[in-house]
């Protein structure tokens, strides 16, 4: 049976593990017996860099996405969101989170942050939907806030948009988190979910 292609990016910046949550994706894919490509499109090893990475899903040769052909975005940080606008069509479904970290380029100069419906206006005008997460509340919430990234995968099942069943995701977390971090990432992962 052919696979219709799926095509979603992650956008953050060095640190947030924008490439790791795009790993876990790749592998839910495989768990769900998918044919699947993962693939770094930019990234910058120092923290606070743009970062971002590609989960193809179907009968492709290549993890690139063009131009408007995204089917899911996920924005680890509202000006990365904004960044990866091109990559939206009409079609294109948005899972954006609220927490901000400011570039170090933006700091040095003393410029400030801009305002989140600034960024994310143009998005809200150029997808099918937007959810804002507030993902570093919720990982708060959860009880650690180095989970944000894990509360972004649970909005990216609960959003209901994967070629695959959203708990393939949770599995593939599980396998890779130490037993005593499971629950924390547990709860992190289910309040990204009820957040959409």
């Amino acid at each position: 049976m052919k696979v219709p292609t799926f095509r979603l990016l992650v956008a953050g910046v060095g640190g947030q593990g924008a490439l790791t949550a795009g790993r876990l994706v790749g592998e839910a894919a495989m768990l769900a017996e998918l044919p699947v490509m993962v693939g770094q499109l930019h990234g910058m090893s120092q923290r606070g860099g743009p970062v971002e990475c590609s989960v193809v899903v179907g009968e492709v040769r290549s993890a690139h996405i063009g131009a408007g052909t995204a089917d899911v975005v996920v924005g680890l940080e509202p000006m990365e969101t904004r960044r990866a606008l091109p990559y939206m069509g009409p079609h294109t479904r948005v899972v954006a989170s609220g927490a901000v970290i400011v570039p170090f380029e933006l700091a040095i100069r003393g410029e400030l942050y801009p305002e989140l419906e600034q960024l994310l206006g143009p998005v809200r005008r150029a997808a099918a939907e937007m959810h804002l997460v507030d993902a570093r509340d919720l990982a708060t919430r959860a009880g650690l806030v180095r989970t944000m990234n894990v509360v972004m995968l649970g909005a990216l099942a609960g959003l209901g948009a994967l070629p695959f069943a959203g708990e393939f995701i949770w599995q593939a977390i599980e396998r890779r988190i130490h037993p005593r971090f499971q629950e924390v990432n547990r709860r992190a992962f289910d309040l990204g979910r009820q957040a959409v």
